[in-house]
């Protein structure tokens, strides 16, 4: 059952809470949702708010650092299949195609954590490196 409540809240935080809402995919009601339940298994308001806010910020930094470490493979893929070097690369004492050992592992990477980046600019850095790369898988497979 949904109670609905008429809270008073300043404007500008709640514009900016539903902006942030939105970016991640996620109703305001959801959200606020999501926060009560966290302070309701903890026990405490202020300690949830502390920790969450060090804890997210550090989860956003470390997945964006992640992604470009990803984009940054991808990058280096795309230029190998378009030089036509380097479409095989060792691995454990054997050679494999840069597609299974350099192009999936870092496309699924970024994939994966895309919906979570805040940074629009690195979202749209990651379509167009994905983008190009699926242009050099498809011309290493198509050989």
């Amino acid at each position: 059952m949904k109670v609905q409540t008429g809270l008073r809240l300043d404007k500008l935080v709640f514009d900016r809470f539903k902006k942030l809402c939105q970016g991640e995919r996620l109703r305001v009601g959801e959200a606020v949702q999501q926060l009560m339940a966290a302070c309701l298994a903890a026990g405490s308001v202020t300690v949830v708010l502390a920790s969450k806010a060090c804890e997210s910020r550090a989860q956003r930094k470390a997945d964006a650092l992640k992604v470009q470490g990803a984009l940054a493979e991808l990058r280096g893929f795309t230029r190998a299949v378009e030089a036509n070097e380097y479409l095989f690369v060792s691995t454990k004492k054997r050679e494999t195609r840069i597609d299974q050992a350099i192009y999936r592992p870092a496309y699924d990477a970024v994939v994966a954590l895309l919906p979570k980046i805040q940074d629009d600019a690195l979202v749209q850095e990651a379509e167009e490196v994905l983008r190009k790369a699926n242009v050099a898988v498809e011309r290493l497979i198509g050989e």
